[in-house]
Parts: structure tokens; sequence; C-alpha cells
């Protein structure tokens, strides 16, 4: 612990709070009206603690799904083990792209007599078996959606769909062709570095690395006949989108929204994928401002936009956040 560097996670953490301080007062003062103080006088308040609840549940869901994967491995992570590694990986993706969480990530699979190899290789197993999730739900839902009016949430999921046909044929060319690939890696990072450009050739060759490992850790998986760990990975990861994507139909309710249930199911699952390629800490100011455009297309209470945005982001984002916190500081203080 005592290696890691603290000092982008401090900056993450102010530029967090800042921006989302200005964030939330901003669609305050431009949302609320005389109509959202009536409207919140009729909230359900059980509906907001089942969604807190399932927000819980979504958590222990996705850490059910990091010792699933561990036994893909041929090991074990305890409960308390992959709560730190999930939990706190989301209070560190505060940092830019969410990159604090790595090294964490990585300490507490070493500590469980994970070597690096192998916990690399759950990271990056954890991470394709959740876009394998999203692959396979995501048509699914735009099917049961269609023909109603969400014209910027539908661009976006259709655009998804691209992206991940792409994806899938970048995966069968590099799992079919890994060393033509890495050849070719290796001729454009020797090209980028004559042309003075090194940041961009040690892009591409951290890239080629990257792309050795992942297909280490695959063959691993199949030679140890755990392909069925993987599936059920897989299997965990569709439930755990669902669940996580309710969250928001449950809070239209709570508001007394109604009829939007699905439609903002299907909004937060392409949310969840968007918000991963946000720069800012967090998605801050940035996840709000998104939110708040598409939710605003199905919302029957336009003076209620805003105050939605605000609790989605807490049921969504912030509980997970908090929680990352303080089980960070308890093991700093632990170590």
């Amino acid at each position: 612990m005592e290696r890691i560097n603290l000092t982008p996670i401090k900056k993450g953490v102010k530029w967090f709070v800042g921006l989302t301080i200005c964030t939330i007062t901003f669609i305050l003062i431009f949302t609320v009206r005389k109509e959202t103080i009536q409207s919140l006088k009729s909230v359900n308040l059980n509906l907001f603690l089942l969604a807190g609840g399932v927000a819980l549940f979504r958590i222990y869901l996705e850490c059910l799904r990091l010792q699933i994967l561990t036994k893909a491995f041929k090991k074990w992570l305890p409960f308390q083990r992959s709560v730190e590694f999930t939990v706190g990986g989301y209070f560190l993706s505060i940092t830019p792209f969410g990159g604090g969480g790595l090294p964490l990530q990585l300490y507490i699979l070493h500590r469980e007599n994970f070597s690096i190899g192998e916990g690399g290789g759950v990271i990056s197993m954890r991470g394709v078996t959740w876009l394998i999730g999203v692959g396979l739900i995501l048509p699914i839902i735009m099917k049961y959606t269609k023909g109603i009016e969400m014209k910027g949430s539908y661009f976006i999921g259709k655009y998804l769909c691209v992206v991940y046909g792409l994806f899938f044929l970048l995966f069968l060319l590099v799992m079919l062709r890994t060393k033509k690939v890495k050849q070719r890696l290796t001729r454009w990072s020797e090209f980028f570095a004559n042309k003075g450009k090194k940041q961009v050739a040690n892009f591409i060759s951290k890239l080629s690395v990257e792309i050795e490992k992942f297909k280490s850790s695959l063959s691993t998986c199949w030679r140890r006949g755990s392909i069925l760990s993987l599936v059920l990975s897989i299997c965990v990861s569709i439930i755990s989108l669902l669940i996580y994507g309710m969250i928001s139909g449950i809070i239209f309710m709570g508001l007394g929204v109604e009829g939007c249930f699905v439609e903002a199911t299907f909004i937060q699952i392409v949310l969840t994928f968007l918000l991963m390629f946000v720069p800012t800490p967090g998605g801050a100011g940035i996840a709000e401002g998104v939110g708040f455009s598409l939710y605003k297309e199905i919302c029957g209470k336009p003076e209620l936009i805003g105050v939605y945005v605000i609790l989605w982001r807490v049921f969504t984002y912030y509980i997970g956040v908090i929680l990352g916190g303080v089980i960070l500081l308890k093991m700093v203080f632990k170590k």
C-alpha cells in the first residue's frame, strides 16, 4: 500500500468533489421550481430504500463475480478481499479513466498468493466478461424497447452495438493471429519512435504486452478446464447489469413517474458503458449532463428531472465511492 502513488488520488478527490458540487448546484438552480416542491411531497421513500438495497445487492454480485472468476485460475479470493478489490476500486475510479484502481487491485490479489501475471489475467478477464455481458444484453433490451421515442438513447445504443461488433472481430483477430498482430504493433511502435513520438510508441508497446498477457490468461483458463467459471461469471455479469439498470426505474417510481421502467433500465446500461471513457474524475459533470439529456426523454414530470439526476448518481455511483473510501482508509490504517 505504501508504494501506491497517492498524488493522483488526492487530485482526483479534489476535482471530483469540486465538479460534483458545482454540477449539483447548477442542476438545482435551473430545474427546481414551484411544481418541483409540490411533486416532492408525494414521493415514496420506501422505494428509495429499495433502490439503496438494490445498489448494495449489485455490489455483492460484483464481489461474487470476482470470486467466481478467480476459480478459473484454480484459486479462491476470500469475500473480504473481494470487497476490498471491488468497492475499493469504486473509490479509486475518481482518478481519470479509473486508472488508480489497478495498483490496489493487483496488490490485493498478490497478497492472496496470485502472481502478477495471474492478477493481470484476473483483471483482464473481469473486464472481458463484463463487456460480453453488456454485448449480449444490449440488443435484447433494444428489441423490447423498439418503437418507443428515445431518439438520443437509440442512437447511442446502435453505436454501441457497432462498437461491440468491431470489438468481437478484433478479439477474434487477436486470438487467431496473435503473432502477426504483435509484429504489426512492433512495426508501428518503431515507426513512431523514429518520428520522435515516444509516448505513442510506448503506448503501442504496452498494448502489445497486454495482448500477450490477455491471451496467456485465457489460455490458462482453457488448459485448467475452467471455462464453466468464465461462463458463470458472464451470467452473473448479466444479472448484475440488469439489477444495476433497475435502480433507475425504481427511482422514477419513487418520484411518482410511472411507465418508463424498461426504458430507464436501457438508458442506465448504455450510460454504464459510456461513462467508462469519460476523462473527468468519476465522470463528474459529464455523467450528470449526459444523464440529464437522456433521461429527460422519458421523464413524465419535467419539474423532477433535476432531482432525479442527483438521486440517480447517489444510488448508482456515490454510494459505491463512499463505501470504497471507507474501506480504503481502513486498509491504510490497518497496514
